[in-house]
């Protein structure tokens, strides 16, 4: 347990002293940058000027926009925000159609500081299919070996139990030289969201020992980000702590910690009117998570976590 706490002149607490990787935020500025007009989610303005002040205020030091798949599979936008965002700090997940995408659109993309990308299950409909899932992930994958070395993948998914039988797909690819990288704590549930019958012991769900095998092995990564997807307990979020213990203590060098800044409701998959309908985010105390994360970790953890694991998987191409 992370037991120093350094703070600042107006007395809050220092939570990186050694800097800090938020990997995975949004920016929506559909003034500027229209929705894609078969988006799954509208949601309100959320500016670069307001993350920038947002994560000033928390110490970060560096982040990695992940495009938000209401802007479908054009990136434009994302090739304007990391600019403004600065590129000397800012990385980018992109997201492509794996049939069209060609390699100047590519060459693009890595000149943007894109260095990797999201696979978009809505749109190949495998939200609640794993074959289907199989599929985007292996298309995305050839891509990746033939024009991007280097890149990540990254995918998120509301069905945990599916990790056994996505196991050797994600193992063929990772040996293949692709990271994979799976958001939100792979949406395993804590206790306040647990069905009754596994309320007692979070490791008897479905997916948790999959999940913690493939960290184990490097071959996952994990964010433990947007805890408010799988526990109740806001704002601190206390029940979230035996997921983090299992997944660090697997691998501490296999899990990254994304703010899911400006917090988007849970997934779903929505009706055509619901998904056009604006959609409010979600009123989220960072601070007290964060604060209640770094309590759980030794320093070390900490560092790995908040400086040098993004600093590998993002920092270095």
């Amino acid at each position: 347990m992370n037991e120093a706490h350094d703070t600042d002149i107006e007395g809050q607490e220092i939570l990186f002293p050694n800097g800090g990787w938020d990997v995975h935020h949004h920016i929506f500025e559909p003034s500027r940058f229209p929705y894609s007009l078969d988006r799954h989610l509208t949601p309100p303005p959320a500016s670069v000027k307001q993350y920038t002040e947002w994560k000033s205020d928390l110490g970060l030091s560096h982040s990695v926009l992940t495009h938000g798949l209401s802007y479908g599979n054009d990136c434009t936008s994302l090739q304007s925000f990391v600019p403004e965002l600065g590129k000397s700090c800012t990385m980018a997940i992109g997201v492509i159609d794996p049939t069209k995408v060609t390699p100047v659109e590519l060459r693009q993309m890595r000149e943007a500081a894109i260095r990797g990308i999201r696979v978009n299950i809505y749109k190949y409909n495998a939200m609640h299919d794993v074959e289907r899932q199989k599929v985007a992930l292996r298309e995305h994958a050839a891509v990746l070996k033939r024009h991007c070395p280097g890149w990540s993948m990254a995918f998120t998914h509301t069905h945990p139990e599916f990790w056994g039988e996505l196991a050797p797909a994600v193992e063929e690819i990772v040996a293949s030289g692709i990271p994979i990288v799976t958001d939100h704590f792979a949406l395993l549930k804590a206790a306040s969201t647990f069905p009754e019958e596994y309320r007692g012991d979070i490791t008897s769900q479905p997916g948790f020992s999959d999940i913690v095998s493939l960290v184990r092995s490097s071959a996952l990564y994990v964010k433990i980000s947007a805890p408010y997807r799988i526990s109740n307990l806001a704002p601190d979020y206390t029940d979230v702590r035996p997921l983090v213990t299992a997944l660090v203590e697997a691998n501490p060098q296999q899990i990254l910690w994304g703010s899911d800044w400006p917090h988007t409701p849970r997934m779903t998959v929505r009706s055509r009117e619901e998904a056009l309908r604006e959609t409010s985010y979600l009123k989220v105390d960072d601070r007290a998570w964060l604060r209640q994360l770094k309590s759980w970790l030794t320093e070390e953890q900490w560092d790995l976590i908040m400086v040098k694991n993004p600093q590998r998987l993002y920092g270095g191409q």
